[in-house]
């Protein structure tokens, strides 16, 4: 004897992650080949792929992930630098190769035994783990640096009735996930399905029936998630935004 109003909706959140590839050259690459004997890299490069995207069952409680590995130390005084002239920037360029060669025969003196006969155990350990470190920050200076990122994103979509595909959202090769409205990018697409709801075993009212009621049958879905063309996952859930009113004879 009671009207109840109910409006039931299922919404779905879809993850993807990306990982980026950014390197940098080094402030004096032009000159590695000269000072250093091997030629260095002197274009930027940013390099990007889906480390996976799908369909989660139930809506994470986490917070997205974030990881940056790599990338440039920050020194306020590079290790080259013993005093405070001006340079040119070949003039530091050497002074940086010439660190470098100081430090690897620095350290191969140390290894071998013929300096340091006072250093052993966990000092000459910490020693060579610093110059090692000084040495990694000179040729990062003809080399370049490389910054891996990796990031997610995470996206909830609320099916229609009168709509089954979806653009979560896009990705580019070199520059990453994209708005859905950026047509430069590959849509990441969630795709539902419903499954037919078989009625025959249900009371299906008839014109000689008294009683009767209006029920909504909630179909099962079948979820695809593809990227451009590629498949990125697959799910199953009910989703009442497709269902289908049907009148139930009541006996």
């Amino acid at each position: 004897g009671e009207v109840v109003y109910a409006n039931p909706k299922v919404s779905v959140t879809v993850g993807i992650a990306v990982e980026k590839i950014h390197f940098v050259p080094g402030e004096f690459a032009r000159y590695a080949q000269k000072m250093l004997g091997v030629r260095a890299s002197l274009t930027e490069k940013v390099e990007t792929k889906v480390v996976w995207a799908k369909i989660f069952a139930a809506e994470p409680t986490e917070p997205c992930v974030k990881s940056c590995v790599g990338g440039a130390q920050a020194d306020v005084l590079p290790s080259f630098r013993g005093d405070s002239r001006a340079m040119s920037v070949e003039q530091q360029a050497q002074a940086a190769a010439d660190m470098i060669f100081y430090l690897r025969r620095h350290r191969k003196e140390l290894i071998s035994g013929e300096a340091g006969e006072n250093v052993f155990g966990a000092g000459l350990r910490a020693a060579l783990d610093q110059m090692a470190a000084m040495e990694q920050q000179c040729l990062d200076l003809f080399y370049g640096t490389t910054t891996t990122t990796v990031e997610e994103y995470r996206y909830q979509v609320t099916p229609t009735a009168g709509e089954k595909n979806y653009i979560v959202c896009r990705y580019r090769d070199g520059e990453g996930v994209l708005a859905p409205s950026d047509l430069s990018g590959e849509p990441l697409m969630l795709i539902f399905t419903p499954i037919e709801v078989d009625q025959s075993g249900l009371p299906l009212a008839t014109e000689k029936d008294k009683v009767k009621r209006e029920y909504l049958v909630s179909p099962n879905c079948t979820m695809e998630l593809v990227l451009g063309t590629k498949s990125m996952d697959k799910g199953e859930i009910v989703v009442p935004q497709y269902g289908k009113s049907v009148t139930l004879a009541i006996r």
